[in-house]
């Protein structure tokens, strides 16, 4: 737990000590043209061919289909048994 917050700490203090830069941060010696390189480089080839076109496989067809999946379940949600509605009051049942 204390190394924590002592490496805590120490991050906070270097942010807070930070200082810019008094000068601008610039190379001693510009680069001269003769430092260059003389030799110049010309890539040659075939132009890029275009990209192939991919085309989607269909699917094979189902069996059954999704219709038919969907109406069966459908059709068995509407024979299933549904929560009957009941009015109930806090008085206990009568015997």
């Amino acid at each position: 737990m204390h190394t924590v917050r002592f490496i805590g700490v120490a991050v906070l203090l270097t942010v807070a000590f930070a200082q810019e830069p008094k000068h601008a941060v610039v190379a001693q010696e510009p680069a001269t043209p003769s430092a260059a390189s003389p030799t110049q480089m010309f890539a040659t080839g075939s132009p890029p061919r275009p990209a192939p076109m991919v085309q989607p496989k269909a699917l094979p067809p189902l069996n059954p289909s999704l219709g038919e999946i969907a109406r069966k379940a459908r059709a068995a949600r509407a024979v299933a048994p549904k929560a009957q509605v009941v009015m109930a009051d806090d008085a206990p049942p009568k015997e």
